[in-house]
């Protein structure tokens, strides 16, 4: 070799090798979106999608966030989009948001387990809720809501510590909570009205939570102590015992109660504050009248002086705007004031009328 290539092919061995760039989508997520959409009736909203093949990830496919060559986010709410939503999503999107369609169908067995939320409510999805949803420990959002699920839940809660929000109200479910229900130490909202629940809620007895909705199920019991202190709590429509609670316990009806009476004490504030703003308008008018009155009194002499001369029926006002009151004397002029206060404090009462004096 000649010697001097050695310096040459030094210099290339030595140079940083360049990998190709990337655009395309990884080839598992491309399939399980071709799925998607063809379970979906290959609808006409989703523009960019297509039956087979394609680049989600390098082309402008609608609802579809990527992170390199991943899908991360699907976003197709409220499109009015029909059918089911495919069998292949386990390998892809942690933001996986179908709400308010029409899909049907069961729940897909096979969720991504690396999902943190998840919101299918607001469709006629049947059956139950898959187990795998045990997998997802990064889950923090979960709405199942306005479905048509039925059938009891399993114990498929207990590795979800991350979960904020659970919601599945106005479905099927029915039996009791499983004893898993009490290992979601993030939860602070459940939402579970309008099912067929029943049974004790002492599992969730130790939650934290902020916001709790179990109406009309069928729960029995009594209500832990602890949940008293939730600032949004609603138990009503359930077959609560009217018996005495044991220790750490207490009657729903007293929950239900006080419940009540805040919100009719809201409501007796509001009209006691439109009574007291009445009274002071009212107060403030007569102070106004007699302030006037007696300033009128103190020069009286020249307002009887300068009236007397037109002491026949000339009107102060016109007839029709305030009233019949003629300037003939002193009273007259109170006349005036007087229906001045009145029609103010008639703006605030609605109720206003003509006077005669």
């Amino acid at each position: 070799m000649d010697l001097c290539l050695i310096p040459l092919v030094i210099l290339l061995l030595t140079l940083p090798i360049a990998k190709p760039v990337r655009g395309e989508t990884d080839p598992p997520d491309v399939s399980a979106l071709n799925v998607m959409f063809r379970s979906l009736n290959s609808p006409s909203q989703l523009n960019g999608w297509k039956s087979s093949g394609g680049d989600p990830c390098g082309d402008d496919w609608k609802g579809i966030t990527c992170s390199g060559s991943s899908v991360t986010r699907i976003e197709l709410s409220g499109l009015g989009l029909s059918g089911t939503l495919g069998y292949q999503l386990s390998s892809m999107t942690s933001y996986s948001d179908m709400s308010k369609n029409n899909l049907n169908g069961d729940v897909p067995y096979q969720l991504p387990p690396n999902a943190d939320h998840i919101d299918l409510g607001g469709n006629t999805l049947s059956g139950g809720i898959p187990f795998s949803i045990s997998q997802m420990s990064d889950l923090t959002y979960l709405n199942l809501a306005h479905n048509q699920l039925h059938g009891q839940l399993t114990d498929t809660f207990g590795s979800l510590h991350r979960l904020s929000l659970l919601d599945l109200s106005y479905n099927q479910f029915s039996g009791n909570l499983p004893q898993s229900c009490g290992s979601l130490s993030d939860l602070k909202n459940l939402l579970l009205q309008n099912n067929q629940f029943s049974g004790s809620i002492g599992v969730l007895a130790h939650l934290s939570l902020e916001e709790l909705n179990i109406q009309n199920n069928q729960f029995t019991g009594w209500i832990p102590n602890k949940l008293k202190s939730i600032h949004n709590l609603k138990i009503d429509g359930n077959s609560w015992s009217s018996s005495p609670a044991p220790s750490g316990m207490s009657k729903a009806g007293d929950i239900s109660s006080s419940t009540a009476d805040d919100g009719n004490q809201n409501s007796g504030m509001k009209a006691a504050a439109i009574v007291v703003t009445v009274i002071a308008v009212l107060v403030l008018a007569l102070l106004l009248m007699a302030l006037v009155k007696r300033r009128s009194s103190a020069s009286s002499h020249y307002i009887v002086d300068q009236y007397s001369q037109n002491r026949s029926s000339t009107p102060l006002v016109d007839n029709g705007t305030y009233g019949l009151c003629y300037a003939s004397s002193l009273e007259s002029l109170y006349c005036l004031i007087s229906y001045n206060c009145y029609y103010m404090s008639s703006l605030f009462s609605r109720s206003y009328t003509n006077i005669v004096v």
